[in-house]
């Protein structure tokens, strides 16, 4: 697995200097994280505030807001203060994607400040156990001849729209169930009510080494060193679908360029500690990325265009 370089351009705040500006204790600081506890964004959210709170001498709490496509948390952090104590941990999705899925939306996703772009997670399509299909190209030749109940983490969200994609690049006769997040879903890949979900490679891994779901396809450019015999959906010609999704972190509207610089430096120098790499990268087959500033925006900007194809193609409209 490589690992994208971490981007230090802009911190010309020191180390030292941005811990003693922003560890001031008399407020409480939290990871406002818009799916429920166990799965891929919390448990990353949990490993990240675990250091960072060590770093800055005070707890960090995990507020679990799940629901309506990580926007009822985003929605949370953008109506909080300015000072750097309140951020969202999460998925591309309430930033780049919500204002083309959703018709009215209870925030501006572009007046968020983009703090840093923490790790690149991959999806792993996975089934049930009893699914008489064994790799991917087993299972489209299935899917195309036997209806599909799929899973999600929830309407429109990072793990659905890649199913859709798949489903009409495929003509896949298929019925979609959402969930609040993967830590809800499981259950019912387990027990057989749902066919086949996408979902981040840390709940796959687990999952599908207790045997209890079978991988079949990922979405990494070259097959998972964890998931050697699964198929990835680049070598199938099926890239398009965007099997992948972002984890970053993301302040309020009006955030001080100063706050967010020393909010940089905290989280990067968590990003370079090889025991947080070993514990809560590397395992679960994520990239740690660490882009901010200009080229944050850049990457998001880009987003936007595309995820709003994707969400034309896929087809989804909701209410908001």
């Amino acid at each position: 697995m490589k690992r994208r370089t971490l981007i230090a351009a802009g911190l010309t705040v020191p180390f030292a200097n941005a811990m003693a500006n922003v560890s001031d204790s008399s407020k409480q600081r939290t990871f406002i994280v818009g799916y429920s506890a166990g799965g891929n964004v919390d448990n990353f959210a949990r490993a990240l505030g675990d250091r960072v709170g060590k770093i800055l001498k005070q707890p960090i709490i995990i507020d679990n807001k799940p629901g309506a496509n990580e926007m009822i948390a985003t929605q949370m952090v953008s109506r909080s203060e300015p000072d750097g104590r309140t951020i969202l941990i999460s998925t591309e999705a309430p930033i780049t994607q919500s204002q083309f899925l959703y018709k009215k939306l209870s925030y501006v996703p572009e007046e968020l400040t983009p703090i840093i772009l923490l790790a690149q997670v991959p999806l792993v399509l996975v089934a049930r156990s009893d699914l008489p299909v064994n790799n991917l190209k087993e299972f489209l030749a299935y899917a195309k001849k036997n209806p599909i109940i799929a899973g999600s983490a929830g309407i429109g969200g990072v793990t659905h729209l890649p199913i859709a994609m798949l489903a009409k690049m495929q003509n896949i006769n298929w019925t979609h169930v959402p969930y609040k997040g993967s830590a809800a879903m499981f259950p019912d890949l387990i027990s057989g009510r749902i066919d086949v979900c996408f979902t981040g490679s840390s709940a796959a891994l687990s999952q599908i080494k207790a045997g209890k779901v079978k991988g079949l396809g990922v979405g990494t450019k070259e097959r998972m060193s964890a998931l050697p015999n699964v198929e990835t959906f680049e070598e199938n010609g099926l890239d398009g679908i965007g099997a992948k999704y972002t984890i970053g972190a993301y302040g309020p509207k009006n955030l001080p360029d100063d706050v967010r610089k020393q909010l940089v430096a905290v989280y990067t120098e968590v990003l370079k500690d090889p025991s947080f790499i070993s514990s809560a990268v590397t395992p679960n087959s994520y990239v740690v990325d660490g882009t901010q500033g200009t080229e944050f925006q850049e990457f998001l900007k880009k987003d936007r265009t595309s995820q709003k194809n994707r969400v034309e193609a896929s087809g989804a409209q909701l209410e908001g």
